[in-house]
Parts: C-alpha cells; structure tokens; sequence
C-alpha cells in the first residue's frame, strides 16, 4: 500500500450498480404501517487462514472507498459546515480530503458468492485469487453462518478456517481481481501478536474478522 493516492474524487448518483440495488419496502407490522430502506447484494464467504509454516495469519489489506468516505465525508461536513450526522448533505461538491490511508483496512480473505459453485470451491477460489495460495477443500472447514448488515442487507457471510503451509504457494497469484480493480497486498500477521492486533482500533478491521480471532483464541487456547 505504499505511494497510495486519492484525487480527481467525483460523488456521483449510485445507478446500474453489479453489487448492490438500493430497494424499498413498505408493509403492516402488527396493524401499523411501516417502510424500510435496505440494499439487495449477494451473499458472502470469508476465511481464517493460519500459515503453520510462518507461525502466521494470512490477511488482505486494501484500500476501501467506503471506508475512505466515511472519513472523508466528516473532513467535508465540518468544513462545510453541514450537519455532521446527517446522510443527507450535498456531496457534490466534496473532495479528497483525507488521507489515502485512511481508507485501508486489514480483512479475512473474502468474496462474494456469485457462482452456482458450493460455498467451499468458491472460497477455494478466493484463496488463491487474493492470497496466492492453492489450498486443498479439505483444509477449508466451517465454522459458522450469520446474519450480517441486519439493518440494511440481511444477507448471509459463511465463514471458514484454513490452514495452509508455504508448499501451497503459487508463484504469480494473489493480490485480487485486476480486472475489477483490486489491489490487494497480503499480510503475515505473526501468531504472537494477533490479540494485540485485533484489539488495535488504530488498524481498521471488519467485526467479522474480529468475531474469528476470538473463535480461534476459544478453540485453540491461545
């Protein structure tokens, strides 16, 4: 993630979007009247990886717009002037105003399911695409299904653990998609220094990936 830089940024209104359709519901609970605004996206697999050749957790780290604008979009109301909680002021206007870095995050190799494929060859998938790793499916085991985003998406994130040893590297993979725009960077994590880690608000991370450090500190005894 060296020499990352942000400009030329433009808002511009959300339409055709691949990943994600803003939607409306509107229905009765209980006799009252009710609307809610949510997001239909896909379903997503994530996974744990622990490299037992390095004593270390395999991670992505990449830039995140999202990430990015929520920052960005604080610098702007405060010079602006403009209600600092509110969603819906001008962005129109807003430039890059934040640091570049404040948009990278450190997350659980990941992916959205978007392939009639079972959840396993798909993450399969994953593995190799971002981290460079061709890792058997039956290293890849489960641990849990959940909810995530229950106020705006309700979709489900399947989450796994795999272990895996430097013999399962593959020269020249990793590091994303291109073709959608990802650079990812991997990061070795060394086993020693993962509590620590998950608990540094200085590093930003997903609750996912928090929610599996601690299912590894509980199974393992760490």
């Amino acid at each position: 993630m060296d020499n990352l830089e942000i400009n030329d940024l433009h808002v511009v209104p959300c339409v055709n979007s691949r990943f994600i359709q803003p939607s409306r519901v509107v229905f009765k609970q209980n006799g009252g009247q009710r609307t809610w605004d949510y997001l239909i996206v896909q379903n997503s697999v994530s996974c744990l990886v622990f490299n037992t050749t390095r004593q270390a957790f395999i991670l992505v780290k990449q830039f995140r717009p999202a990430v990015y604008m929520h920052v960005n979009r604080k610098l702007h109301n405060k010079n602006s002037g403009a209600n600092p909680v509110s969603v819906k002021a001008d962005d129109s206007s807003m430039k890059a105003l934040a640091d570049a870095s404040a948009g990278i995050t450190y997350e659980l190799c990941a992916g959205i399911v978007d392939q009639n494929i079972s959840l396993k060859s798909l993450m399969k998938q994953e593995l190799l695409e971002e981290c460079g790793y061709n890792v058997p499916e039956e290293n890849i085991h489960k641990i849990t299904s959940c909810r995530a985003g229950v106020g705006s998406t309700g979709s489900v994130q399947t989450s796994f653990y795999a272990e895996v040893t430097d013999d399962m590297i593959i020269d020249g993979a990793g590091g994303g998609n291109l073709n959608e725009g990802e650079r990812i960077e991997v990061f070795y994590l060394p086993l020693e220094k993962s509590r620590e880690f998950v608990f540094d608000e200085t590093k930003e991370k997903p609750l996912g990936l928090m929610f599996a450090f601690m299912w590894y500190f509980d199974k393992f005894k760490v």
